[in-house]
């Protein structure tokens, strides 16, 4: 496994930006999985009991990553660990954020 893990856990996110991620309702409490398509899509996020949107709870923020320097809108653990000794490496995950983001972050 890439993090030295034996059985990849698909909310984890440390080693590689994670497959699933939950997201618990604060009007309702009920718990929803989104795949990582449906966080990437843009589409809002809704609660599968009562509906509210839960873009903001799910949705990470877009960061510059320390592992390959550049910007990642589904970042994973590397993303915020030191930076690597051998300078930025190659990164086979990473997702840019949309256009519309770069347009409105010019300084990322």
């Amino acid at each position: 496994m890439p993090g030295g893990c034996w059985i990849c856990n698909p909310l984890c996110g440390k080693c590689q930006p994670a497959p699933k991620k939950s997201g618990k309702c604060p009007s309702c409490g009920t718990c929803t999985i989104f795949d990582r398509t449906e966080v990437t899509a843009g589409a809002p996020l809704l609660c599968k009991k009562c509906g509210e949107d839960l873009t903001a709870l799910v949705r990470p923020a877009p960061l510059r990553c320390n592992y390959s320097g550049l910007v990642c809108a589904y970042p994973c653990g590397k993303g915020a660990s030191a930076h690597p000794e051998h300078g930025y490496q190659v990164c086979r995950r990473n997702t840019p954020p949309t256009e519309e983001w770069l347009a409105a972050h010019p300084e990322a």
